[in-house]
């Protein structure tokens, strides 16, 4: 299940291969709307308030599909960094 953790510096964001996978499916599909992505990260576990969700929606919009593959390159999930102030980025687990 995806976690999320609030840090002095933004969220970070744990996600397995299985769920970048379903992510990165729903936005190749060109149903990559916020609110189809507020929805996978619903049935994923992670809540919280409004604006932490819409800003995880915001880092994943901005960085792609092909980015967050790349990022999952060894297929072990990612970890993905919403700054409060500049650009979201993501790195392999």
């Amino acid at each position: 299940m995806a976690t999320a953790h609030i840090v002095w510096f933004g969220v970070v964001v744990e996600f397995s291969h299985q769920e970048i996978t379903q992510i990165t499916s729903t936005m190749n599909s060109g149903a990559a709307g916020a609110g189809a992505l507020g929805a996978v990260l619903g049935g994923m576990g992670i809540i919280g308030t409004g604006a932490v969700i819409t800003g995880i929606v915001g880092a994943l919009l901005k960085l792609g599909a092909t980015l967050l593959t790349g990022c999952n390159s060894k297929q072990t999930g990612i970890y993905l960094w919403v700054l409060w102030v500049g650009v979201p980025w993501c790195r392999s687990r």
